[in-house]
């Protein structure tokens, strides 16, 4: 009997365990609730100004009554050495020449002294004229820059002849320009030089 007393004593503490946590936890006060967060208010974005989008006038045009027109065709004088006025020689060159070159030759042409020499005297005789020099050359399928660098070397060593000879370089238009052999009868030659006098 004593002993199940015993047992009973010792096993009472197990037997409130439980309910200690309940009765601690209600001895604890609650928390007042926490007060509603509000933002600060915040001002109100100032709206910026319409833009001025009126230009202001423009500036008033200078008086340009003093200033006399230059022509358009006018070129500046010959800086080499050279008769550039004088009667006209007796014979003129044609509007249009052409140099007929062998297929990847670009040295000048034998033959063409006499077409050259007509040219530079109309060009001395007339100082107001220009003088166009279009190069045309073949070249090889595989290469198509070929025809377009050998026709840039034939015009360049006409250009430096022709400046040799007294005529100012501001007065030679150079181009020069690659193409196929044409195989039309009548066409003119794809190797050659074509020398244009433009007023």
């Amino acid at each position: 009997m004593m002993t199940r007393f015993l047992n009973a004593l010792a096993l009472s503490p197990l037997l409130l365990w439980p309910a200690l946590p309940a009765v601690a936890q209600n001895s604890i006060p609650s928390l007042p609730a926490a007060p509603p967060v509000t933002a600060p208010a915040r001002p109100p974005m100032a709206v910026p100004a319409t833009p001025d989008t009126l230009l202001p006038p423009l500036p008033a045009t200078p008086d340009q009554t003093g200033i006399p027109t230059a022509p358009v065709t006018s070129l500046p004088g010959s800086r080499y050495p050279g008769p550039v006025t004088g009667p006209e020689p007796a014979r003129l060159a044609a509007e249009q020449s052409t140099l007929v070159y062998a297929p990847g030759a670009e040295p000048l042409p034998a033959g063409t002294d006499a077409v050259l020499a007509d040219i530079i005297a109309r060009l001395k005789a007339r100082p107001a004229e220009r003088l166009e020099l279009h190069a045309h050359a073949t070249g090889r399928a595989d290469r198509p820059t070929e025809g377009r660098r050998t026709a840039l070397l034939r015009v360049r060593a006409l250009r430096d002849y022709l400046v040799k000879q007294g005529i100012d370089p501001l007065r030679l238009l150079v181009f020069a320009d690659g193409s196929a052999p044409d195989a039309v009868p009548g066409s003119p030659p794809p190797d050659r030089v074509d020398l244009v006098i433009r007023p």
